[in-house]
């Protein structure tokens, strides 16, 4: 009998809410399968987009290799191809019937999705509404005259306004917007959508040759993840792995993370200013004359200025104000952890960084006070744990009592 967790995105939120929970408690015969993999389950969203010592990372596009359909990195791939070699095995041997064709069939359809377009895009969004809401609405057009003044104003709007709201690349990555897929760990062999419960049940879960594929996952090193079965996680731990990735030269969680990512702070400005270049110059050419009426001795009086467009590489901060203003939006979009005196003492250790070292040093140690606090929001993991022995504490009653964070791990 086929089971029923038949409820999509068009029905009711109430049917919705209701086979949403049906699904994720009784899909699999045992949730807590180590061949299954929570990415959306409190902290474990982190998996991939942070290294081991809590930096945002994403992958370095030109390590990445092609496989199908999509792109993924080099150990990754050769496990896939392992895996499908496997599969085809199994197919041969009789393991795996023909009715098992979305497993023996096995192509990589969607992996890699660029993480900097992503964010570029949604950077975009805030931008936009920035040039066509706030601009006209609440500052008047004629108060953004040069590329210095909407620079500086888009500065205090952000600033003001957007609390908790990523705003640099470090903090998009690490919240819900990425995607497992971004981070070139990740691959999804057929286009079953997200919200589309039945099929994942009807088409993977109880396919008849799930428990073998499921089986074939776990000693391939891959992970399933159980919110869309459909897609496949490189378990990085798996010392099923260990074997390709140290043909790579990854024989630890830091060799792996320093060979295969970046680390996204030392991308952060330049992208973000990047962004904001290029949203000024469709602000000017859209504006690029302005019309002022007057009244000057009694009599009507026009004037008109023009606004010019700017290279997307022209700054308007020197180096020391560029960190303090990292830092300030870093506390921000964190959710303002520290106050502004603590705030003033990061931006003068990030000053005297700059002046002895350099600029990269000095964001470095910006990212080091803040990359933990993904690990210090409410309701995570932390919060959970406590919840189930009666201690659940908020993170201002963490900060009073002066609680370590709780950290991620691989």
């Amino acid at each position: 009998m086929t089971r029923d967790f038949n409820s999509t995105n068009r029905d009711g939120a109430f049917k919705k809410f209701v086979f949403s929970k049906k699904y994720q408690t009784q899909a699999f015969d045992d949730s807590l399968d180590p061949a299954l993999k929570d990415v959306h389950f409190k902290e474990r969203l982190h998996y991939g987009v942070v290294d081991e010592q809590n930096n945002s990372i994403i992958p370095i596009a030109d390590s990445l290799v092609s496989v199908d359909n999509g792109r993924l990195l080099p150990p990754v791939a050769d496990s896939v191809s392992l895996m499908k070699l496997n599969l085809q095995a199994a197919i041969q041997r009789g393991h795996i019937s023909q009715e098992g064709e979305i497993f023996g069939n096995m192509t990589v359809l969607k992996a890699y999705q660029n993480p900097r377009l992503k964010y570029g895009e949604y950077l975009g969004n805030i931008l936009r509404f920035y040039n066509d809401t706030h601009i006209p609405n609440s500052l008047g057009i004629h108060s953004i005259s040069s590329h210095k003044s909407y620079v500086k104003n888009f500065f205090k709007f952000i600033l003001e306004n957007t609390k908790e709201t990523p705003i640099t690349l470090t903090r998009w990555n690490t919240s819900y917007r990425s995607s497992i897929l971004d981070t070139g760990l990740a691959f999804s062999f057929s286009n079953i959508p997200m919200d589309e419960d039945q099929r994942k049940v009807n088409e993977i879960i109880d396919n008849e040759n799930f428990e073998y594929f499921r089986n074939l996952c776990l000693n391939m090193g891959f992970c399933i993840s159980n919110s869309n079965p459909n897609i496949l996680i490189y378990d990085i731990a798996n010392p099923a792995n260990a074997g390709i990735l140290g043909s790579y030269g990854n024989y630890n969680l830091k060799t792996f993370f320093t060979n295969n990512f970046i680390k996204t702070y030392t991308l952060d400005m330049e992208l973000l200013i990047n962004n904001i270049n290029i949203y000024y110059n469709k602000y000017a050419q859209k504006n690029s004359v302005l019309r002022k009426d007057s009244i000057k001795c009694g009599r009507p009086h026009t004037t008109y200025s023009t606004i010019q467009t700017e290279s997307t590489n022209t700054r308007i901060y020197s180096d020391l104000e560029e960190l303090h203003l990292y830092a300030q939006i870093r506390n921000v979009e964190e959710g303002i952890p520290f106050s502004p005196a603590k705030i003033e003492n990061i931006y003068k250790r990030s000053k005297f960084l700059l002046k002895t070292l350099d600029k990269a040093e000095g964001m470095s140690y910006i990212n080091s006070i803040f990359r933990d606090q993904l690990w210090n929001k409410d309701f995570g993991y932390d919060d959970l744990a406590k919840q189930l022995n009666g201690k659940t504490t908020t993170k201002s009653q963490r900060d009073l009592s002066g609680e370590d964070p709780f950290g991620g791990s691989y």
